[in-house]
């Protein structure tokens, strides 16, 4: 039981302390109570400190921990390679533990960091590794690797493989910014490897272009936007993935303005150009000016002036996209102004937003008719 599991404090302590169980909300201890089986118990007791951001978290992580339409191994590999990319020291640990129990080896778990060009894959194993690399180096899986992706499975699964890669790279840039701490006894460190990506940046998108999963019209239901459309082909990830959405721009705590701050800055990075057109719309209402649009699209050393909050959460986005973790001094230049709760909406902001993304991205979601006059600058189109 939760109760049992001693909150271990590593050194440095915690930037944000898991939240003792005597303190958890009726509706913390409803979605710990399913997810308990999954472990984590200092996971789950830092994102207890916001709890309604928890109730949309957990449910989508155990989902693509355990409940994907991936083959196990699959999804296994794919879990494995994100948290190794990502340096995710706690989600690794968690992982691997499991991956030995369910047959892999110490040489499999080494042969997942050396990466999908390491001798002893299975062809398609390989490729399962390369579609991570590709998307946390591009936002995006490249024409090779998703059509031999696409002649093995069908489009839940391909939507599983973008979101699966999506989604721990947001929870390991909230664990390792946060500095969730390993419990006493956990599972195998990350292996002493050399670290090295097999892809590379390209900037390729399918803007103006066929999508490779064409959106779904429901019968009788009204006609929405092409992003809702298109990832209606998995019901069950987009009610769990669609819930962590729905937090960031209906019920996040941070300020309206800084939040679009987030999410154009990550999807600029992420060149996905449907994500900056929607969020500068919405950022626009919120009071976005030229000014912001253009320190927002401006590369961080020619950041020379500006409010020191939008500033702070400029550094974080391009932290955490490079990084996947938000260095000491942008964390505390943010502390200063923004609560625990504020400091994990913006982690769920940036990793939600780079994991839609990816998605949007690789599958090739086409602009909507009310974007046109929204759309990125001519230097950041292909």
């Amino acid at each position: 039981m939760w109760a049992a599991c001693a909150f271990a404090q590593a050194e440095p302590s915690p930037r944000i302390a898991p939240l003792p169980e005597t303190e958890w909300t009726a509706e913390v201890r409803a979605v710990a109570a399913d997810f308990e089986p999954v472990g984590m118990p200092n996971l789950v007791a830092t994102y207890a400190r916001h709890p309604v951001a928890a109730q949309a978290l957990l449910p989508h992580l155990q989902y693509i921990w355990e409940a994907s339409t991936l083959p196990p191994r699959h999804r296994t590999l794919l879990s494995l390679r994100t948290l190794w990319l990502t340096q995710s020291e706690y989600l690794w640990a968690h992982r691997a533990e499991r991956a030995l129990a369910e047959g892999f080896t110490s040489a499999d778990l080494e042969r997942v960091a050396r990466g999908p060009d390491a001798t002893g894959w299975r062809p398609f194993e390989a490729l399962v590794i390369r579609a991570a690399d590709e998307q946390i180096v591009d936002a995006f899986i490249s024409d090779a690797t998703w059509n031999a992706l696409d002649v093995e499975y069908d489009i839940p699964q391909l939507i599983d493989t973008i979101d699966t890669v999506g989604a721990l790279t947001m929870h390991a840039g909230l664990a390792n910014s946060i500095g969730i701490a390993l419990e006493a006894g956990a599972g195998p460190s990350l292996p002493d490897v050399p670290y090295a990506v097999a892809a590379e940046r390209t900037n390729i998108r399918l803007v103006d272009k066929a999508p490779r999963i064409g959106p779904q019209a429901t019968e009788g239901q009204a006609i929405s936007a092409n992003v809702f459309n298109t990832f209606r082909h998995n019901p069950v990830a987009d009610r769990v993935r669609g819930a962590i959405n729905t937090h960031v721009t209906s019920r996040a705590t941070i300020d309206p303005l800084h939040r679009e701050f987030l999410l154009v800055r990550i999807g600029t990075l992420c060149r996905s150009e449907y994500e900056y057109a929607a969020h500068v719309r919405v950022g626009r209402r919120a009071g976005m000016t030229d000014a912001d649009l253009a320190m927002i699209l401006a590369d961080p050393e020619d950041r020379e002036s500006g409010d020191p909050v939008k500033l702070a959460m400029l550094a974080a986005t391009d932290e955490l996209w490079a990084d996947n973790r938000i260095a000491d001094s942008t964390w505390a230049a943010l502390a200063a102004s923004q609560s625990d709760e504020q400091l994990i909406d913006v982690l769920v902001s940036v990793g939600g937003y780079r994991s839609t993304s990816m998605l949007i991205n690789s599958a090739g979601v086409q602009l909507d008719a009310n974007m046109a006059d929204f759309r990125f600058p001519p230097e950041l189109r292909n």
